[in-house]
């Protein structure tokens, strides 16, 4: 099978996942900040990217058996996010919520879909112009 060019999904795969992430992400800093007043609430965060670095640089063995154990790196799509608790020492007398924070994850988080979405729908309309037969 082709796996270059146009016919090369790879990247498509990447840019799904990564929109799940910033959308999960999006609804944990929202809740952050509605509970910002709430007491004893304590504010979580979703870890991803830790979780794949140093990922592409890593040998990947090959499962021969069904019941053998996956070796090495780990495919994006089968990597998942981790909903943790914020380490952050911060006090606001009511919680650890720090509402400058948050905000401004929520705006990293919000240009982050963005990006992501806004290239897979260019992706996508290219695999639509070279189906439909369009030369660029």
């Amino acid at each position: 099978m082709i796996k270059t060019g146009l016919l090369d999904n790879s990247h498509l795969n990447t840019l799904k996942k990564a929109v799940q992430v910033y959308a999960n992400r999006h609804q944990v800093t929202a809740k952050n900040i509605s509970n910002v007043q709430t007491s004893g609430y304590r504010a979580q965060e979703v870890k991803f990217e830790e979780m794949l670095n140093g990922a592409g640089h890593r040998l990947q063995g090959q499962r021969t058996q069904e019941g053998h154990l996956s070796l090495g790196r780990r495919d994006i799509a089968s990597a998942e996010s981790e909903l943790v608790e914020t380490d952050s020492y911060y006090d606001n007398g009511i919680n650890n919520v720090d509402i400058d924070e948050e905000m401004t994850e929520l705006a990293t988080t919000d240009l982050s879909y963005r990006l992501a979405t806004r290239l897979l729908s260019m992706r996508y309309n290219t695999l639509r112009g070279a189906i439909k037969g369009q030369v660029r």
